[in-house]
């Protein structure tokens, strides 16, 4: 692990695999232009809107990794018809609501807080498990709230394996606990314009009340832009209230734009080796909360110039010194940052880190554990780090504990 002057090689082992891959140092100016994969969180909604739309929806921009696969594979599994075309992913709803079926997540947090909203509406009975890491992660607040209205829910301790028979009788207001993660939320919002239909409520609004401080509440702001493209309204009343109308998801056609996430990676090679990176599908119109890491950089010394749909990250001669920063709106851009500290003058501080802990892996005590192996000086609390700046680096083989952001994040520097 090295900044571009002292160019070292890196050993991670990778997320799906114990083999070890060594990552070669960057050696010459860095120039690039970056088609990103599709945003996993804008195709994952997409997916599951899909499920509940009467007809065809065309998702152009569809990520090819493990999280879609697992997704697709789950919406097959309930009836939903899916096929390639030139340029799309043909997906024909809605799904099977009657029909017993059993579901495997693989170790997708997202799809499997997005699948149980969908199994909430089944008369049938769903089994949903996934990956030991997974079986790991609790979806109790989400649980709690299904089983409170007329769900037959099957759990131990709100974790997979789950079996769950709706369906779900909503009351006009819907509580659920959004300190622990946003996509509990979001489950519910992917759901909400059909609930009083099912409840054959005349009520033409459904409530949802956030119960606690939401954590990753532009997440929760991407629902709703994903569910506006289908024709659905839903709205924030107040800081702790969504509002969405009753409603069917229009069938049609929808892109997804370049993973904000993923750009993260980039920004950072670009921004640490004083390089420049042009990333083609994604633009400041963006509703991802990571986008909000462009400016991250450019307190570091980093010029953004933004165009109709691209984004370029031109790298500084001289890094800044980073303040103090509270990640509570995109924790998912915190390990970039993690990762790049050691070699930020000054080191970095990071707060509002606690969701890290309830990821793929322990987000914060094990880039930690990685970093103080490489030598580096860390402190954590339980919703921050603080990582001192470091010249010289222990040899030492990285594990990434099965999570592909943590083999992600550990290859840039």
């Amino acid at each position: 692990m090295a900044a571009s002057k002292a160019p070292l090689n890196l050993c991670v082992q990778p997320a799906m695999t114990t083999e070890n891959y060594l990552i070669p140092a960057i050696r010459a100016p860095l120039q690039a232009s970056i088609t990103l994969p599709g945003s996993k969180s804008i195709a994952l909604r997409q997916l599951a809107i899909a499920a509940l739309t009467q007809g065809q929806t065309k998702v152009r921009g569809i990520p090819d990794c493990d999280d879609t696969a697992a997704m697709l594979d789950c919406l097959i599994e309930l009836g939903v018809d899916v096929t390639r075309d030139d340029h799309h992913l043909v997906l024909t709803g809605p799904m099977n609501f009657d029909r017993d079926v059993t579901l495997y997540a693989r170790m997708s947090g997202a799809s499997t807080r997005l699948l149980l909203g969908l199994a909430a509406l089944r008369q049938g009975k769903t089994t949903l498990d996934g990956h030991p890491s997974l079986r790991a992660r609790t979806n109790a607040p989400l649980l709690e709230v299904l089983a409170r209205h007329g769900c037959q829910v099957e759990a131990s301790d709100g974790r997979l394996p789950v079996t769950l028979k709706g369906p779900l009788r909503a009351p006009t207001r819907l509580e659920i606990d959004g300190a622990l993660s946003s996509q509990y939320v979001t489950a519910l919002l992917v759901i909400a314009p059909l609930l009083q239909a099912l409840g054959n409520s005349q009520n033409a609004l459904q409530e949802i009340a956030i119960k606690g401080t939401l954590v990753s509440r532009p997440y929760v702001d991407i629902t709703l832009n994903e569910m506006a493209k289908r024709g659905v309204h839903a709205r924030w009343q107040d800081t702790n209230t969504l509002i969405v109308e009753q409603g069917r998801y229009r069938p049609g056609e929808v892109t997804v734009e370049g993973d904000a996430t993923a750009a993260t990676y980039f920004a950072a090679l670009a921004t640490l080796h004083g390089g420049q990176v042009e990333l083609t599908n994604l633009d400041a119109t963006s509703k991802q909360g990571d986008f909000g890491f462009f400016g991250l950089m450019t307190t570091l010394g980093a010029r953004i110039d933004h165009g109709k749909g691209s984004t370029v990250v031109h790298g500084p001669a001289q890094m800044r010194a980073f303040p103090a920063t509270d990640m509570t709106h995109m924790p998912d851009a915190a390990l970039t940052l993690i990762t790049l500290a050691p070699l930020l003058p000054g080191g970095a501080e990071l707060t509002g880190l606690s969701s890290l802990h309830h990821k793929e892996c322990d987000r914060l005590e094990c880039p930690a554990k990685e970093l103080s192996a490489l030598g580096v000086t860390v402190k954590t609390t339980h919703d921050s780090i603080r990582i001192e700046p470091s010249k010289h680096f222990a040899a030492a083989t990285l594990n990434t504990y099965h999570d592909h952001r943590m083999a992600m994040a550990f290859s840039i520097p």
